[in-house]
């Protein structure tokens, strides 16, 4: 008895895949699943270094406005400068305190950043310290880089106490 062969209505032998399109069809869905997932990476590393910069921008904003406000941070009735410290060293931080100079004694609030987020400026083994004076809000024009290795985020002070994010 003849085997009987079934073909398509285009003509072809209905045999299923073949391990060659088999592979291919893996190896494409690899190759767009790991493009995929590259995107979502850095979509999510970007996310960070943005979600880090508003951060630094806020608690900028908030040692501008408590400076001021005269708000008084040892409780002297004076009113006190205040101000944000960013260190570049083995755990990169950002630490919000009051005074006319940085004093690790009117510390009130220490930030880490989370890897893998560092500051490229300061460079590293350096701090700047950014103060804003009592009552007028100036200070001296800085910015901080931070970046994630691939992406950086500036943030820039400028002399009239103005806080800015690229």
């Amino acid at each position: 008895m003849k085997q009987k062969v079934h073909t398509s209505r285009f003509g072809f032998h209905e045999r299923g895949l073949t391990l060659l399109e088999l592979i291919l069809v893996i190896g494409i869905f690899a190759l767009i699943t790991g493009v995929a997932s590259v995107q979502l990476a850095n979509f999510q590393r970007g996310t960070v270094l943005e979600s880090a910069s508003k951060d630094m921008v806020s608690a900028l904003r908030l040692a501008h406005d408590k400076a001021m406000l005269g708000e008084d941070g040892n409780i002297n009735g004076q009113g006190d400068p205040w101000g944000i410290r960013f260190a570049n060293s083995t755990a990169d931080t950002y630490a919000s305190f009051y005074g006319a100079t940085y004093n690790v004694n009117n510390v009130k609030e220490t930030t880490y950043l989370s890897p893998p987020l560092t500051f490229s400026t300061p460079a590293e083994g350096n701090n700047t310290d950014v103060i804003f004076t009592k009552l007028s809000g100036t200070t001296t024009a800085s910015s901080i880089t931070l970046t994630d290795g691939s992406q950086t985020k500036t943030i820039t002070v400028d002399t009239s106490g103005r806080v800015s994010s690229d």
